[in-house]
C-alpha cells in the first residue's frame, strides 16, 4: 500500500490522459512504484520516462547507469527502487556481490577500471555535492567530460526516482532478489 493512491485513468485530466495511454502503448509502467506519483502530473511522468528511455541509450553502459542508479537510490535510503534496481543491476551484467557491496557501502571489486571510475565519481559527487581537483582528475581521464554530464543527469534521474518512492510509501515487494539495508 502506498500513502498515494493510484490514479485511474477515468480520473485524469485530459493531457493526463493522453500521456497515460501513450506509455501504456509503449509498455510503460503505471499504477505502481513511483510511478503512482508521476500520474498526478502528466508532464513531470512526461519528463520522467524520456529521461529513462534516454539512458537506455547514453554512452554509459547498462551496467554504468545501473551502479549509478544503486549508489543514488541507496543514498536517498529508497528501497522500493533499490529492490527495482538490484534486479535490473544483475540482470545488466553487475554480480551479486557487486550489488551487496553497493548496499554495504563498500566499494566492489569491479574488475573493470571504466565502471570503478562511475563508481568513484557518482559516490563522491553523492556524497559530497561535487567532485574534488583529484575525483574531476580522475574522472575526465577515465570517462571524459561527455560521459561525467551523463554521469551527473543519471544521478538526478535516479535521485527524483527515489524521492517520489519515498513520498508516495512505495514499499519493495517480499520477493526482491535485494533488500535496502538500513
Amino acid at each position: 500500500m502506498t500513502r498515494i493512491p493510484p490514479l485511474a485513468r477515468e480520473e485524469m485530466d485530459e493531457e493526463n490522459g493522453a500521456i497515460f495511454d501513450r506509455i501504456v502503448g509503449d509498455g510503460g509502467r503505471v499504477g505502481f512504484g513511483p510511478a503512482i506519483g508521476y500520474a498526478y502530473s502528466g508532464p513531470v511522468w512526461d519528463f520522467h520516462n524520456k529521461s529513462s528511455s534516454f539512458l537506455l541509450d547514453c554512452t554509459l553502459t547498462n551496467a554504468q547507469v545501473r551502479i549509478i542508479s544503486l549508489l543514488t537510490v541507496r543514498h536517498w535510503k529508497a528501497a522500493y527502487p533499490w529492490s527495482a534496481q538490484s534486479k535490473t543491476a544483475m540482470n545488466a551484467g553487475l554480480s551479486r556481490e557487486v550489488v551487496e557491496a553497493i548496499n554495504e557501502g563498500t566499494e566492489p571489486d569491479f574488475g573493470n577500471d571504466d565502471d570503478l571510475a562511475v563508481y568513484r565519481a557518482a559516490r563522491e559527487l553523492l556524497e559530497t555535492g561535487n567532485l574534488s581537483d583529484e575525483g574531476f582528475a580522475a574522472a575526465e581521464a577515465a570517462l571524459g567530460y561527455k560521459r561525467m554530464s551523463e554521469l551527473v543527469h543519471t544521478i538526478g534521474h535516479f535521485c527524483t526516482t527515489g524521492l517520489m518512492a519515498n513520498m508516495c510509501g512505495c514499499t519493495p515487494p517480499d520477493d526482491a532478489v535485494s533488500k535496502l539495508k538500513g
